[in-house]
């Protein structure tokens, strides 16, 4: 006779211990007894309970009925959560529900549902970044970060969009002004007639149309074998046009100052990722995340929605000044960071750059070295202000250019001209430029400021302290991402807009940190963690 374990009568057995022949006396043990003291579930009650969490609780009603699990015992748990890598609100859920861990940070609270989860993060969009700073703070006091060095590094992390969701610049752009030229042969406006103007104008004639449509008493007709009216194809066909117009300027505002933007998530801008499945190079719904890290802690998150590291750092500072500023001492970078106006920022801050120059690598080659195009092998006679090239030609100096970046800085470019070159046995090796190879006139132009600039920070970072700073910036500053794209699998955002994902990448930044304090407690490690060269 065959038994089936889990119905019996075709009935499903909801106490599982109903045919046990034995009987067990159930006794109700504090969960506590089953955390070892040195585990991380304290560590987290013992962070938060540390924390100014007044901002967060302002936000609850003190009127209707209380909530299952108080404010602070919901960060308890999702902070812990993100630091074991569990993200997502349902397995979160279940982790209330069946981890030990989770009945010890609830308390005897009944576990929260995944809706509630996903209502109480929502909520800590706005506070999520003051959470990290507070931890900061909390670190800076017990001495593990002293917050002199930082070390800055980016990544780029897909968006939830879709990966085909594009829109371009170009092509927007383009269809728009394809448009234009064809609406203005087509209602005989000038020729320089602007955008403002030409889209008044299908205002015009579209509320005429309409006009006449209500006055005639056209009746619209759709369908196969129902026939449209003269005046029903001329309205149908201007509105179309003007629906074009709108969709094309949406596009553009929608981008701003961005070159694209995914239709399923505005935010997201398509750029080049590491990670290239189709191996074509393609471009990907995405967000560059900024780190800042010292003493093997992150510091600092802030996404931007520009590829290029370049115009992150200075955003990136004014977003840790108001806070840290009295701290900061020395910016460590890679070569991604380096401008004319990051430099005059820092300088104009009192901070010392520690930015490795894009071509520190390349001066040293030998064939650097010896290019007779570059200016640095020329010789210069500074009472006539020429450039003597190989050939014994003069480069004369022609007009100065006028930089003005968005941050406000000015740089004035210096431009040397030689009007000699036609026949010159060296025109091919001096004169590299794609468009002027082989042309008839050499062209050097530079900023000293830059050159400066990048000089001091070369020579910074060739010092002893430097090449300490280097070290720890590869290791610190790049270890951050490993630790949260390979150790944590977060290698792909979960929500949409700049707002959510900054959030999110906050309360990474905050498990991460907590991961690093608990490890420095078991292995009983105090103090600031600087990595040093090995003999």
């Amino acid at each position: 006779m065959s038994y089936n374990y889990l119905t019996m009568n075709n009935l499903t057995h909801i106490d599982f211990t109903k045919k046990s022949h034995m009987m067990q006396l159930k006794m109700r043990f504090d969960v506590a007894t089953y955390i070892p003291m040195d585990s991380k579930v304290r560590l987290v009650c013992n962070i938060i309970e540390e924390m100014n969490l007044s901002s967060i609780l302002s936000t609850y009603s003190v009127k209707g009925r209380k909530p299952v699990v108080d404010p602070v015992t919901m960060l308890k748990v999702l902070l812990f959560c993100y630091s074991e890598g569990i993200y997502s609100c349902r397995k979160i859920e279940d982790f209330c529900t069946y981890d030990t861990r989770a009945h010890f940070l609830l308390g005897g609270c009944k576990a929260p549902d995944h809706s509630t989860l996903n209502r109480y993060r929502k909520l800590l969009e706005n506070h999520s970044s003051d959470l990290l700073m507070q931890f900061v703070e909390i670190l800076m006091q017990e001495g593990h970060v002293n917050l002199k060095n930082i070390y800055i590094d980016g990544t780029k992390i897909e968006s939830a969009a879709g990966r085909y969701t594009f829109v371009w610049r170009k092509a927007v752009e383009k269809l728009q002004a394809k448009l234009k030229e064809q609406l203005i042969n087509e209602l005989g406006l000038p020729e320089d007639s602007s955008l403002e103007y030409v889209t008044e104008c299908v205002n015009q004639a579209f509320n005429n149309i309409r006009n006449i449509c209500k006055r005639e008493n056209i009746v619209f007709v759709f369908g196969i074998g129902k026939r449209k009216t003269q005046y029903q194809r001329e309205y149908e066909r201007i509105k179309e046009t003007l629906d074009k117009l709108e969709k094309y300027q949406e596009h553009l505002s929608i981008m701003g100052d961005r070159n694209s933007y995914s239709k399923t998530d505005h935010d997201a801008t398509f750029m080049r990722m590491k990670e290239d499945h189709m191996l074509n190079g393609q471009l990907k719904p995405a967000y560059n995340i900024q780190l800042a890290s010292s003493g093997a802690f992150i510091v600092g998150a802030m996404g931007s929605q520009k590829s290029n590291d370049v115009h992150t750092l200075q955003p990136f500072l004014e977003q840790m000044m108001p806070r840290y500023g009295k701290y900061l001492s020395n910016i460590v970078a890679d070569a991604g960071y380096e401008s004319f106006d990051n430099y005059a920022y820092l300088n104009d801050k009192g901070l010392v750059s520690y930015i490795k120059p894009s071509n520190y690598e390349t001066s040293k080659r030998k064939s650097s070295r010896e290019d007779i195009g570059k200016k640095e092998n020329m010789q210069y006679l500074e009472h006539e202000d020429v450039y003597i090239c190989k050939n014994g030609k003069r480069l004369v100096r022609t007009k100065d250019q006028v930089r003005k970046y968005e941050s406000g800085f000015k740089d004035v470019i210096y431009s040397y001209k030689c009007y000699e070159c036609m026949a010159c046995p060296h025109n091919q090796s001096c004169i590299k430029s794609k468009k002027e190879e082989g042309g008839f006139e050499k062209h050097i132009k530079f900023s000293p400021a830059f050159e400066e600039y990048r000089k001091q920070s070369n020579d910074n970072i060739t010092t002893e302290e430097g090449i300490t700073q280097r070290i720890n910036r590869s290791i610190q500053a790049e270890g951050m991402f490993s630790k949260l794209k390979d150790g944590l699998k977060y290698d792909r955002f979960r929500h949409r807009s700049l707002k959510s994902i900054l959030s999110d990448i906050n309360l990474i930044a905050l498990g991460i940190n907590l991961n690093k304090l608990h490890s420095k407690m078991i292995r009983n490690q105090t103090g600031v963690i600087e990595y040093s060269k090995v003999a």
